[in-house]
């Protein structure tokens, strides 16, 4: 079995490295909000600097690991963010990868307000990254069918396949929007508009478009004492949801956080439930995902999350294991009463 599992995985990385791929994802996607739109730049109304790290399929040899690290400041005269993204996805044991360094920008715009309820003010907050990316491959670690005997063994000459070039990297530019207002939000991305070549073989494999849409809604489990005051946030529940289609693949993320500092418990599931024979090549549930998070203080939280695999790969795989960790600073911002709603109302996991 573990043979045909590491051959199954050649097959997926060499498709991969002529232009086809999972999309890559982050379970806990609201703490790191870069890397779903660039209207996020800014989000938190102060300053911010967050760190991911996803080791999805352990089990697997070659497992599937993604990192990110980002930072982005509001600058309230401007009613402007700007952000700044470093982001790797690493899988197999050819270490077939992407690196992406990006910096983004955000622009807020209030567009109206229902006279006497401040919870109804809404805004539009456009975005865009420009960004480098970077696919490598390490060829001379792959394992290819045509280099075992029929034994098993593997064969001293190797393989015949000709070896890719190592690395190819291109610009990139993404455009999102959002709107908001102190319960809900929602909005939408539109990534690798330029659609790069990102092919390793000398021909043509073009980055197709990513489309993500997303949204939720924020409810005050008490709304008589729903102020936020400095460094505390009022007991919560919110609903969310993340979709991402590109090419023939998509994916859809639909749960719930329950939030009363310091603690965050959150339930997911991946997948397309309702459409579970879509366009996509996975059809129904892929995993059910379990969050906890925890506030050390004003400034700094933690978050760990486990992906349950529930389809046919639930033996192989080992699940997935997500750790985050965002530190805020510069919160003087938050106590101007006239800066308040510069806060989108989204989880912080």
């Amino acid at each position: 079995m573990k043979k045909v599992i590491n051959i199954t995985l050649v097959l997926i990385f060499t498709l991969s490295y002529n232009g086809f791929g999972q999309i890559s994802h982050f379970s806990q996607f609201y703490s790191s909000p870069l890397t779903i739109a660039p209207s996020f730049a800014g989000m938190s109304g102060s300053s911010r600097i967050g760190f991911n790290y996803r080791d999805q399929w352990p089990k697997i040899p070659g497992t599937f690991v993604t990192y990110a690290l980002a930072a982005d400041h509001y600058f309230p005269k401007a009613k402007s963010g700007l952000g700044f993204l470093a982001y790797r996805d690493q899988a197999g044991t050819g270490n077939l990868s992407l690196t992406d360094l990006g910096v983004q920008y955000s622009y807020k715009l209030k567009v109206g307000e229902n006279r006497g309820y401040k919870r109804r003010e809404w805004f539009l907050q456009p975005g865009i990254t420009f960004k480098y990316s970077q696919r490598a491959l390490d060829f001379y670690k792959l394992t290819f069918g045509d280099m075992y005997n029929l034994d098993g063994t593997l064969r001293v000459e190797g393989t015949t396949e000709s070896p890719p070039n190592a690395k190819t990297g291109y610009i990139d530019f993404a455009a999102s929007l959002l709107a908001y207002n102190d319960d809900m939000w929602g909005g939408f991305t539109v990534d690798h508009l330029l659609m790069p070549n990102q092919s390793l073989t000398n021909g043509v494999a073009k980055v197709p478009i990513k489309i993500a849409v997303f949204g939720g809604y924020k409810y005050l489990v008490n709304r008589k004492r729903g102020r936020v005051r400095y460094g505390e946030e009022p007991e919560n529940v919110t609903f969310a949801f993340h979709y991402r289609a590109q090419n023939v693949y998509d994916q859809l993320d639909l749960g719930a956080y329950w939030n009363r500092d310091p603690f965050t418990l959150g339930l997911w599931v991946r997948g397309l439930p309702v459409f579970s024979k879509s366009k996509s090549t996975y059809g129904g549930i892929d995993a059910v995902i379990l969050l906890v998070g925890y506030k050390i203080n004003e400034k700094l939280k933690v978050g760990y999350s486990y992906d349950i695999t529930v389809s046919s790969l639930l033996s192989h795989t080992g699940g997935a294991n997500e750790i985050s960790i965002v530190y805020l600073f510069n919160q003087d911002l938050l106590l101007q009463k006239k800066h308040r709603h510069a806060i989108i109302p989204c989880p912080s996991f």
